[in-house]
């Protein structure tokens, strides 16, 4: 699929590659939606392609189009040597990483909920005491803001 340093990288680039062409599969969609409300888009062509079963439409044309154009452009940016080389040496480096196992991801991710919990506890009471602090000693409005 890619030309310049064929093998190398595959797995960055494929999902740069198909990441970029679900971005530009939406803006056509976006572009042929749009394309809709005018009437030269409308115009029907074809009544219905056979496997889609939509009306060929100059609307949906353009929208094709910039799905090809983008496709290619997709591809020829991550053929470039330097885009390539970037994802070729990611891949590299992401197989040095040491991944955690469950049990640490697992130990972890409780160790961060409790330090959450902790601050919006925190929080919470600093809140009210500034609030009460502030609108019932120092303004003495009983907590009405005015």
């Amino acid at each position: 699929m890619f030309k310049y340093r064929p093998g190398e990288g595959v797995y960055a680039r494929g999902t740069a590659f198909w990441a970029l062409g679900g971005f530009i599969f939406l803006y056509a969609r976006r572009l042929f939606l749009w394309l809709d409300r005018f009437d030269f888009a409308r115009k029907v062509l074809l009544e219905e392609i056979p496997v889609l079963g939509t009306p060929l439409t100059p609307g949906f044309l353009i929208a094709v189009a910039v799905v090809a154009a983008g496709s290619y452009g997709a591809w020829r940016l991550l053929n470039a040597p330097k885009v390539a080389d970037l994802l070729v040496d990611t891949e590299l480096e992401m197989k040095k990483v040491t991944w955690p196992s469950f049990e640490e991801s697992r130990k972890s991710s409780f160790v961060v909920i409790v330090c959450v919990v902790i601050m919006v506890i925190f929080l919470n009471f600093s809140d009210i005491g500034l609030k009460w602090f502030f609108f019932d000693l120092v303004y003495g409005s009983g907590g009405h803001g005015r």
